[in-house]
């Protein structure tokens, strides 16, 4: 094989691995649910004093408990808790995302705006389920 070939097969197989890698990174809540995994949970570990708060911990918050209105389950922690530790969890907000085997399909730390989003583009593929 002469190494320009080789080069050109290197890289197909790279961007094949990136785009499989970012394929299950975007969707771990639909693939679960797509697995008709039994009502996967959500773990919500927070400053719950910040849900009437404009930052963005308080708009979290805020979309996570509109999720529980629609039906998803939802368990609310303080940072401080035990069951926080256990999952790792070190930065308020995060919301984690559980299978029905209890493992972690996904987690979003943080208060941004794009964190804001992924976590709102999860909780609708939940909610979509329930319906």
């Amino acid at each position: 094989m002469n190494p320009k070939t080789l080069a050109v097969a290197a890289v197909v197989v790279a961007a094949g691995a990136i785009v499989a890698v970012k394929a299950t990174q975007r969707r771990p809540v639909q693939a679960a649910v797509t697995a008709r995994e039994a009502r996967p949970a959500v773990i919500l570990v927070a400053d719950l004093r910040e849900a009437d708060s404009d930052c963005g911990c308080g708009q979290i918050i805020r979309r996570v408990r509109a999720a529980k209105a629609h039906g998803v389950a939802v368990a609310e922690l303080p940072p401080e808790d035990a069951a926080a530790a256990r999952y790792g969890v070190t930065v308020a907000p995060t919301v984690l995302f559980l299978g029905s085997d209890g493992r972690v399909v996904a987690r979003r730390e943080g208060e941004s705006t794009e964190t804001l989003a992924a976590i709102s583009a999860d909780l609708g593929v939940l909610e979509k389920a329930r319906r």
